[in-house]
């Protein structure tokens, strides 16, 4: 089976780290598996075992006319392959696989609700639309889509690296260390986690860990509410993988998108934390750090509940969750996957 994956550029994205993981699954499952992408954009950031194809970029001119001659040439370079399947990521990429061959599977792989990520109305229309287009979609959760537009031929969830992010023994401390992953992204809602950790009574010490992302507003309130904070910039998934493991408890929580798939809380139960979060993996387990949406009452009252536990209850929690991740390993994901699109 020949695989085409268009993609506007490489990025750390996650949504980039589960095309990259699929791509390479697929590959090993014996397809033929090649990323068409613009020759000015780069390598992929995560590794895969997938052909990349490099398109000429138009570079030069009035933006628009760059921005439409490298979509036509995106296009005639993808009509050029003669693939079986053409899969797309990306709402910009969805509406690309409409002017391939008509004979081709198309898949739309939906790993976000876009429309979310828009303020502008024209935007957010543009992106709904792409759910209406006629291509096969697959999406990572079950209630990612309204109900409207929620028609889909399969789940497949992201996968996780289960040999990189696993569970260690951890010693007991009696300060407890809270991690949390910083996004720029507003509605990752980091600074309004960062707010309600201040929040935490003063008799719960703790030592915050945040990777990735720490801005100077959110270190001017960790400041003035002498918070104890260490920052960890991950360079690597063998960086971040550490940093999990560096925690006791995960707050892995976002203000939209209730119930979809969620890196840092899928790969922070595979470490051994105990997660709090409104996403998957851990919404689908009856767990007592689950919560339905973000909220700063219920957060404060799930880190007052952790603080409650003795061994033996954090333990099975532990367990619980490492076992329930032994679902989400990439060959399983990419099996899965593989007999969506063979059907």
């Amino acid at each position: 089976m020949k695989i085409i994956i268009p993609v506007v550029g490489f990025s750390r994205s996650g949504g980039e780290r589960v095309l990259s993981k699929i791509a390479s699954e697929l590959v090993d499952l014996g397809c033929d598996v090649s990323f068409v992408v613009l020759d000015n954009k780069g390598d992929p950031y995560y590794p895969t075992k997938a052909k990349i194809k490099k398109v000429r970029a138009k570079n030069k001119g009035l933006k628009l006319f760059k921005v439409l001659s490298n979509i036509y040439n995106l296009i005639m370079a993808c009509r050029k392959e003669n693939a079986d399947v053409i899969i797309s990521g990306l709402n910009v990429t969805a509406y690309l696989a409409l002017f391939i061959n008509a004979k081709i599977k198309k898949v739309y792989y939906i790993q976000a609700y876009e429309v979310l990520f828009y303020k502008s109305i024209v935007m957010k229309t543009i992106v709904y639309m792409t759910y209406k287009l006629p291509l096969q979609k697959i999406v990572n959760s079950s209630n990612l889509l309204p109900s409207n537009i929620n028609k889909y031929i399969g789940i497949i969830p992201a996968g996780v690296d289960t040999t990189l992010f696993h569970l260690e023994i951890k010693t007991n401390k009696n300060i407890k260390k809270i991690g949390i992953i910083g996004r720029k992204e507003k509605h990752k809602g980091t600074i309004d986690i960062i707010k309600i950790i201040t929040k935490i009574p003063k008799d719960k010490e703790f030592i915050l860990n945040i990777a990735v992302y720490l801005d100077d507003e959110c270190k001017c309130i960790l400041r003035e509410n002498n918070i104890s904070y260490e920052y960890f910039p991950i360079e690597s998934d063998d960086d971040l993988a550490c940093f999990y493991r560096k925690n006791d408890l995960l707050i892995a929580c976002g203000l939209i998108e209730d119930g979809a798939f969620h890196y840092p809380c899928a790969e922070g139960m595979a470490s051994g934390c105990i997660v709090i979060s409104n996403y998957s993996p851990l919404c689908e387990l009856e767990s007592n750090f689950k919560i339905d949406t973000f909220n700063e009452k219920e957060l404060l009252d799930k880190i007052e509940y952790y603080y409650s536990l003795n061994d033996d209850e954090i333990k099975k929690e532990i367990n619980s969750n490492v076992e329930k991740i032994s679902e989400f390993s990439w060959d399983i994901i990419g099996n899965d996957f593989y007999k969506l699109i063979n059907k």
